[in-house]
């Protein structure tokens, strides 16, 4: 509201507001990442920050989008919405991190610009249940940040004030986008209620609260029902100094104000965004509007200079204690003459917020640390649940920044592994997957060096009875081919079971599995990784395949049905530690 954009004036309310904010928010996400490592020690903790960065957003949105109603169904929330666009701006630095970290964790490293496979890992645009849940987000995080961007007056301004609301009314198209990214994503991955009631129950809130906001609006509005002529709004003695009532005429609402005992009436929407001037005060002899403080002049509608806002104003009478009101506006800025009444019935003795003012009235004040404290306690107190709540993760490590130097015998075909004897047993052997830097194969690695025995350097990752080495170097040790030991097989049986990545599901990243994870399957796979069909025995003990095509060579199909449970009918062979599967026929989707 002013002539020139200047640097805004942090007083004391504002610095408050951001270091609880700030506090609350970081306080949330560590909440979350410090529940899931305490009660998930497998769990990497890549992915406990991801989905603690992802769920204090969306809390962060609830509470967002209730301090609008809550304001109108109860005053004493206006603190809350003053510095409002704070709260719309953290939001967006939160979706930002998520993105950042889930774009990088899952997307980068591998064949394909992180951006192009964001957007492409996931075909499955005609399926419900396998619909790309992250285009949702995506179309989210696109609003917020428009909305972060210009949350800023200089584009009020620039926008015009109807342009710049129709544009921040989306952020309930980001919420019910939300809803659908967590719908199609996460809540198909973690079973627990809790993870639902979270979605249920915070749609129903903010609906019932906008419904109840909306119904308090309507029953006000029926008070006073406008007819053809002079509209009677209410009696004048209601009004007390410095307030107003709100009635309707010709379908707009207008606010009369009483000021020094003269009634004056004025538009009851503000300039600055739509907000209810009939809720404010008359402070310093302008009218104030309870959501930002943008004033005007009872009178005319007008502001102080050197700001040049201006409202509609209405021309009015008072008949036997009534307030009546000319339902056609003068233009903005149109001064009208004050109208004389009688002392008001009592006075007011409520307390009124602006924000602009150093310090909160005491009441008002202690009523914003009490719902504050409570909305911080209970989100963290559900982050903490939800951390506890998910699924369990499997027994699975990555010595991360620690290498091991390993020596065996390199077998590149159909994917690379090492052949490791094993301490103390001459003839036992473990073979270790082998794997490249990043979401690559090490192909190019180890195909010079088939059937040799090497001093190989790298990174272990272990997971059951699969052990998995991130290669780093491999240099020969012995120049003699080492002969290959064939599989021994074991019969064709139908499997269903699912597709993923040999290096994540081996504890490079946890879980390594699932719908959540099917886009960073996708690029492992199709970057040479080897494909594994993680199935369950008749006794629910988990088995991880190698899967290949009939004629035992890689399986091509792998990347596209990364993450699915897949149903196929193959040959399957044994080599040591390793097991495989040769696909015959088709591979369908499991039922």
């Amino acid at each position: 509201m002013s002539l020139r954009y200047i640097a805004v004036n942090w007083n004391r309310q504002k610095r408050v507001y951001d270091t609880v904010l700030g506090l609350g928010v970081v306080g949330s996400v560590a909440a979350f990442v410090i529940g899931t490592l305490a009660g998930h020690p497998d769990a990497t903790i890549e992915t406990a920050l991801i989905r603690g960065l992802g769920l204090t957003g969306f809390l962060l949105l609830n509470l967002i989008l209730a301090i609008g109603p809550l304001t109108r169904l109860d005053p004493r929330f206006l603190p809350l919405l003053y510095n409002r666009r704070h709260l719309g701006v953290t939001l967006a630095l939160l979706g930002l991190a998520h993105a950042g970290f889930t774009v990088f964790q899952y997307h980068a490293l591998g064949d394909l610009d992180p951006l192009v496979s964001l957007l492409v890992s996931n075909p499955d645009l005609g399926s419900v249940a396998n619909f790309p849940f992250e285009l949702f987000g995506v179309a989210a995080l696109i609003i917020v940040v428009l909305m972060a961007v210009t949350s800023h007056d200089y584009w009020l301004s620039v926008l015009t004030p109807p342009t710049w609301k129709r544009l921040h009314m989306l952020v309930y198209v980001a919420y019910v986008a939300l809803i659908l990214h967590l719908g199609l994503g996460v809540l198909q991955d973690e079973r627990h209620p809790l993870f639902l009631f979270l979605v249920v129950a915070s749609s129903l809130t903010i609906g019932g609260l906008h419904l109840a906001a909306a119904r308090k609006e309507r029953l006000g509005d029926r008070l006073r029902t406008p007819g053809p002529n002079w509209v009677d709004v209410g009696p004048a003695a209601d009004i007390a100094e410095g307030r107003a009532i709100i009635g309707v005429v010709a379908g707009e609402r207008v606010a009369v104000f009483r000021h020094q005992n003269h009634l004056s009436c004025v538009s009851n929407v503000c300039k600055h965004q739509n907000g209810p001037l009939g809720e404010g005060r008359i402070v310093d002899g302008c009218i104030t509007c309870p959501w930002h403080g943008y004033q005007y002049r009872p009178d005319s509608g007008t502001s102080p200079p050197p700001f040049q806002d201006s409202i509609p104003t209405f021309n009015l009478a008072v008949q036997d204690g009534r307030v009546l009101v000319d339902p056609t506006p003068n233009a903005p800025g149109t001064r009208v003459e004050p109208v004389p009444a009688s002392p008001p019935k009592g006075e007011d003795r409520d307390e009124f917020y602006v924000g602009y003012l150093p310090n909160a009235p005491a009441g008002l004040a202690r009523f914003t640390r009490t719902v504050v404290v409570g909305f911080v306690a209970t989100a963290f107190s559900l982050l903490l649940g939800l951390a506890v709540a998910q699924q369990g993760f499997a027994p699975a490590s990555f010595d991360y920044g620690r290498l091991t130097t390993v020596e065996g015998v390199i077998r590149a075909g159909p994917y690379p592994v090492l052949e490791v004897t094993r301490p103390g047993v001459s003839t036992a052997v473990t073979r270790y997957l082998l794997a490249g830097a990043g979401k690559r194969g090490a192909q190019v690695t180890t195909t010079p060096l088939d059937g040799r025995r090497v001093r190989a350097v790298g990174t272990l990752a272990y997971r059951g009875n699969l052990t998995l080495l991130e290669l780093a170097s491999a240099a020969v040790i012995d120049s003699v081919d080492v002969p290959a030991t064939a599989p021994r097989t074991l019969g064709e049986f139908a499997l269903v079971g699912e597709i993923v990545d040999s290096k994540c599901y081996s504890g490079v990243m946890n879980p390594g599995s699932g719908k959540t994870h099917r886009a960073c399957a996708a690029r492992c796979l199709s970057g040479g990784l080897t494909p594994l069909l993680a199935v369950r025995d008749s006794a629910g003990v988990a088995l991880e395949m190698v899967i290949l095509d009939q004629h035992g060579d890689p399986f091509q199909q792998a990347h596209r049905w990364a993450g699915k449970r897949i149903a196929v009918r193959g040959q399957v062979s044994q080599l040591d530690d390793l097991w495989f599967v040769r696909v015959e026929g088709a591979v369908t989707p499991a039922q």
